[in-house]
């Protein structure tokens, strides 16, 4: 490259970064996608990549990237931070952006006393940088600003400047709605005089933004936004009209969900639309909005930078549900929950490698890009997500008749979303029959209170072994658990399939703390529990319902792999009554199957330790002699914090994640997989919130086993143990399907008359002198997914 060449360059990212500095840039995706070619294109020159990743961060920031975004430009930044090490003055700006990140993530998420003090944080450390530094600059020129928005946090009338001199239009633009927002006091603000004040600054700002500018979005839903509160305040029907207006104009501009304001500026719409009456286009525009989250979620480069995205889906699906059930709309009812179940899930596994669904639509150019990228940049996952959004329906739920499609190849009889009451309003049951039209039912008691016998119950089991030890909490919760559990869903959503001689089977989506309940042990005022009259399974969402239904049904071979008590070094109490467990199931259905891990007598097999590479190793094995059962009988650890979420299974040498086992799943050539049973605790346990059911078992049925196993709490161990090799035999002996298996296992466990198989080991018939298989906790953790 020559040096005009270089110059050349720089000087067109220095004209890209002043037209995103002063808002006049006006197609800032394009723009993204010009840094990305010139960095590829210098790939080999640290300055032109520097420069090229600053342009980036403040395409990011310009655009009106949301929330979901920040992870995006943190890591941009921290790319940057890495091409600038040594540079003068870049160690200050790269220590003070993170910050500012924070501050307006915070502001974003409605905690401006957090985004404030941060703010003034960094005001005071910027102002210890040299006098030409730029961040000096940006907070100097912020600090009228900033003391208005603390005027107004703190109920004072804030004292706004005027715009900097020689601020371009867009600038001003920007500057008058936070000037005419913070004048309505973000909708606190009650005298008409100075609402119509900031709506005038509102209007200013719309009209000095053009039609094709990317702000004019913006600015319209904000004008909208204050003419709603002067219309809640003057109970003018006019200004709900005028907003209407408003609103449309910028969902056309906006164009699809792509749009970082579409999701807020449906949701608004549609709440306008309800205003006013019009129940069909609040309707449509409610699920057209929902479809943005999916949108965001699926954007982001890994499940952590999706967490608060995904949690709101969830909050907004579930109360857009319940306003379509006011409507009774049970089918928009089910599309819209939907829409907020499992997008973490659905993101970590859909884009692993969307090679062959970009080529089936034509798009190989794209699918050749991704597989060449090491790590596929942001605007490369966006054409990607565009790509496939508008070619295959990515974003969109199944419909009703994709749904019992499904039931039916499953042999079910209907899927229900269980949605929690949230008084006033009752909680329901959102029911998809596998024949006929969609239902509902209001549920007034479905909802776990905070201090009752049910939470404290649902805590202690999640959080630890349940032993005799632990009588007071026994006898106080799992009483009150069970018999709620059946007045507050299952007995009024049964009813209807009772008696009919057969046993119905029904697969549940519990939304929210309903996910922690053991439904099966629901139990009747007579004493008999659900699992004795219906048969029960769960899946993450109606979309990975319809997924697992149609996959290919793989045949459960004599082949697999039985992993039994690792040796952990520590890091785990040994599970003695696992390896009787494992080794019994080895050999009596399985003795074509591999066996690692630790035999009944504590000795290594043979065969191997039972470490990572062990179960990598099976799962990546080519061939039919590998076999297709898995059961894993050891530790399962999660870890709900932060970006540091994960769940785990707990080997020898080392730890097996979630994250990993996706990107081994969905590796090719890889051999179909029937069952994964996973007799470990906590497998069923979602790591990312109760709606978004990312967990180890989740994950493998996603990945492409036909169906799973998997554990809702700390499950105790010799009952388990007894659970377990009665599953496997009515799976292999009397040949029933996995469903079907676990809830004959479980009913054995209830019997009072039980008796042991006649091939059942003597170490396993004698633990039932020492245990109590009935209780609760021995039999109701274990979850079936799948087919």
């Amino acid at each position: 490259m020559t040096p005009a060449d270089r110059i050349h360059v720089f000087a067109r990212i220095h004209q890209v970064m002043r037209a995103a500095a002063d808002r006049t840039l006006t197609d800032p995706g394009a723009a993204m996608a010009e840094m990305d070619e010139l960095a590829e294109a210098y790939a080999g020159d640290p300055q032109i990549l520097a420069m090229a990743e600053s342009a980036r961060v403040a395409l990011a920031l310009a655009s009106g990237s949301p929330l979901g975004d920040v992870r995006s430009v943190r890591a941009s930044l921290a790319r940057l931070g890495e091409l600038t090490a040594g540079h003068p003055g870049a160690e200050p700006l790269a220590g003070l952006l993170p910050d500012l990140l924070d501050a307006w993530q915070a502001q974003q998420d409605g905690d401006s006393p957090a985004a404030l003090r941060i703010f003034g944080e960094l005001a005071a450390r910027a102002g210890e940088l040299p006098p030409e530094h730029p961040m000096r600059q940006v907070m100097t020129e912020s600090a009228p600003m900033l003391a208005a928005l603390r005027a107004a946090a703190d109920g004072e009338t804030p004292l706004v400047p005027p715009a900097r001199p020689g601020a371009s239009a867009a600038e001003q633009a920007l500057h008058l709605t936070a000037r005419g927002g913070l004048a309505l006091r973000q909708g606190a603000e009650q005298d008409p005089a100075r609402i119509d004040a900031g709506l005038r600054d509102l209007r200013e700002a719309v009209r000095l933004t053009p039609a094709g500018h990317p702000d004019r979005v913006f600015h319209l839903a904000s004008l909208a936004l204050g003419l709603i509160h002067r219309g809640e305040v003057t109970g003018s029907p006019a200004d709900v009209d005028e907003a209407i207006g408003l609103l449309e104009e910028a969902r056309r501009l906006a164009r699809g969900p792509e749009h970082p304001h579409w999701t807020f500026v449906s949701e608004m719409l549609a709440g306008q639309y309800r205003r006013r009456g019009e129940s069909s286009p609040a309707r449509h525009t409610a699920l057209e909005g929902l479809r943005g989250y999916t949108w965001r979620v699926l954007l982001q480069p890994d499940p952590a930078s999706a967490r608060s995205v995904a949690r709101s889906a969830a909050v907004e699906a579930m109360a857009a549900a319940g306003r379509l059930l006011a409507d009774h709309r049970p089918g928009d009812a089910l599309r819209a929950l939907d829409a907020g179940r499992g997008l973490m899930l659905f993101a970590a596994t859909e884009l692993r490698d969307p090679y062959t669904l970009l080529t089936e639509i034509g798009r190989r150019d794209l699918a050749d890009r991704w597989r060449a990228a090491r790590e596929p940049s942001p605007r490369l996952r966006e054409q990607v997500l565009d790509a496939l959004a508008r070619g295959t329906g990515l974003l969109d739920p199944p419909d009703l008749a994709e749904i019992q499609g499904a039931l039916r190849r499953l042999g079910a009889d209907a899927l229900v979303y269980l949605v929690p009451a949230d008084p006033p309003t009752p909680g329901w049951a959102v029911i998809a029959p596998a024949e006929g039209g969609p239902r509902f039912l209001a549920l007034p008691h479905l909802i776990v209170e905070a201090g009752s016998g049910v939470e404290r119950y649902l805590t202690g089991v999640v959080t630890r072994d349940l032993g005799p030890q632990d009588g007071d909490l026994l006898a106080d919760g799992l009483g009150e658990l069970c018999g709620w559990a059946w007045k507050a869903a299952m007995g009024p959503l049964l009813t209807p399939y009772l008696g009919g001689g057969r046993v119905p089977r029904i697969v549940l989506v519990p939304m929210g703390d309903l996910a922690r309940v053991p439904w099966q042990a629901a139990r009747r005022p007579d004493g008999r529990y659900v699992v004795e009259q219906a048969a029960l399974s769960q899946t993450a969402s109606a979309r990975m319902l319809c997924d697992s239904a149609a996959a290919e049904p793989v045949r459960i071979t004599s082949g697999g792999l039985v992993l039994a008590d690792p040796d952990t070094g520590g890091r785990a109490p040994g599970l003695p009554s696992a390896r009787l467990e494992a080794y019994a199931i080895h050999q009596s259905f399985y003795p074509g199957a591999g066996y690692v891990g630790r035999r009944p007598d504590g000795t290594v097999s043979r065969s191997g330790a039972g470490t990572p590479d062990d179960v990598r190793s099976w799962l990546r094995a080519d061939g039919a002699h590998a076999g297709t059962m898995l059961h894993l009988a050891s530790h399962g650890t999660i870890e709900t914090a932060g970006d540091g979420a994960s769940s785990r299974l707990i080997l020898a040498g080392g730890d097996l994640t979630a994250d990993e086992l996706i990107g081994i799943m969905a590796e090719a050539d890889r051999h179909p997989v029937a069952l994964v049973v996973l007799a470990a605790c906590h497998t069923g346990r979602s790591i990312h919130g109760y709606d978004e059911a990312y967990s180890l078992g989740t994950m493998f049925l996603a990945a492409g086993a036909r169906s799973v196993l998997s554990t809702q709490w700390s499950v105790p161990d010799q009952e388990t143990s007894l659970l377990m090799y009665l599953f496997h035999h009515y799976l292999t002996t009397e040949r029933r399907a996995p469903w079907d298996a676990l809830r004959q296992a479980q009913m054995w466990m209830l019997d009072p008359d039980r008796q042991p198989p006649r091939h059942m080991p003597l170490p396993l018939r004698r633990m039932l002198d020492d245990t109590e298989p009935a209780r609760v906790v021995a039999w109701a953790g274990f979850v079936h997914w799948g087919q």
